[in-house]
C-alpha cells in the first residue's frame, strides 16, 4: 500500500505529516466492511504502525457515515464453520492493531457506527463523534454474538451489566446518549468529527512514542489486579530509563523547553 492510495481503493491511506489517515471507502454501502476491505484495512494499519515517521493514526469513513457494520450481502452465502473461524481470526488482526498497536488511534464518527462499525470505533484509543451520529450493537438483530472485540471494549467503557443490556436490546444510541455513557470521548459539530479527530491526534504527536506503545500494550493485555500493574512497571520502566527519549525529556526539563522525542 502506497503513501497515498488511489481514491478508488476500498481503503485509502494518506500521510499528512506525522499523522496517517486511514479512510473506509465504500460510501454507497455506508462503508459496510467487505472481506476485501477487512484485508486492506489490516494492511493499512500494519503499514502505519511500522512507519517510523508516523506518530498517530486517524480512522474515518468516507461520506456521511463511518461504518454500517459488516457486509450483510455476504451473509447470504453458506459459511462452513472452519472457513468462518479462519476469517474471524484474520479480522482479529484489525482489533489487535487498533487496541494494542504502538501508535495512538483516533476514530472520527459521522453518521452511523453500527455493529462492526461500533466495534472498530471502540477498539480505538479515542472516539470523536459528530452531532447526528449514532451507535448500535446491532448483532442480535441478525442472530449473532457481538464480534471484533466489542464484548471486551464496550464493557471497558460502560461496565459488564450495561454492556449486556446494550447487546440484548440492540438499542440505537444518539450522540448525546453515547457520550453520557462514555462511548464517545469528544463530541463535535455535524461534519466536524474528522477535524476534531486530527486535533486530538496532533495532541499526541509531541509525546514520547515508546511509553504510548507500552501503555497500549499493557492495557490490551489487561490488569486483573494491582500486582499486574506493578509488574508492568517493573517490566517496562527500566528499558525506558535507558532510552534517548528519556534523556531528552530530562534535558528539556532543565533547559525549560519542549522535548523533541524520536521514539528511540
Amino acid at each position: 500500500m502506497s503513501e497515498s492510495t488511489s481514491s478508488d481503493s476500498p481503503i485509502i491511506l494518506r500521510k499528512q505529516g506525522v499523522i496517517t489517515h486511514i479512510e473506509l471507502n465504500n460510501p454507497k454501502r455506508r462503508n459496510a466492511l467487505s472481506r476485501e476491505m477487512t484485508t486492506l484495512l489490516a494492511d493499512a494499519l500494519r503499514e502505519a504502525h511500522a512507519d517510523e515517521d508516523c506518530r498517530a493514526i486517524v480512522l474515518s469513513g468516507r461520506g456521511e457515515h463511518f461504518c454500517a457494520g459488516g457486509d450483510v450481502s455476504a451473509m447470504q452465502a453458506e459459511r462452513p464453520i472452519l472457513g468462518s473461524r479462519q476469517r474471524i481470526e484474520h479480522a482479529h488482526h484489525i482489533v489487535r492493531l487498533l487496541a494494542a498497536g504502538p501508535k495512538p488511534v483516533v476514530c472520527a464518527v459521522e453518521g452511523v457506527a453500527f455493529g462492526l462499525g461500533m466495534s472498530l470505533a471502540l477498539a480505538c484509543d479515542v472516539v470523536v463523534a459528530a452531532e447526528g451520529s449514532s451507535m448500535c450493537a446491532v448483532f442480535n438483530k441478525v442472530g449473532l454474538v457481538p464480534d471484533m472485540g466489542i464484548m471486551w471494549t464496550l464493557a471497558q467503557r460502560v461496565g459488564v451489566p450495561k454492556a449486556k443490556q446494550l447487546f440484548f436490546s440492540a438499542e440505537v444510541l444518539d450522540q448525546s446518549t453515547a457520550q453520557t455513557l462514555g462511548l464517545i470521548d469528544h463530541g463535535a459539530a455535524k461534519t466536524g468529527a474528522l477535524t476534531m479527530a486530527f486535533e486530538r491526534a496532533e495532541a499526541f504527536c509531541s509525546a514520547a512514542p515508546m511509553p504510548i506503545a507500552l501503555i497500549k500494550a499493557a492495557y490490551a493485555k489487561g490488569f486483573g489486579s494491582l500486582e499486574d500493574a506493578l509488574r508492568a512497571e517493573v517490566d517496562y520502566q527500566p528499558a525506558l530509563y535507558l532510552s534517548e527519549d528519556h534523556q531528552e525529556g530530562v534535558k528539556a526539563f532543565f533547559e525549560k523547553r519542549k522535548p523533541s522525542f524520536k521514539g528511540k
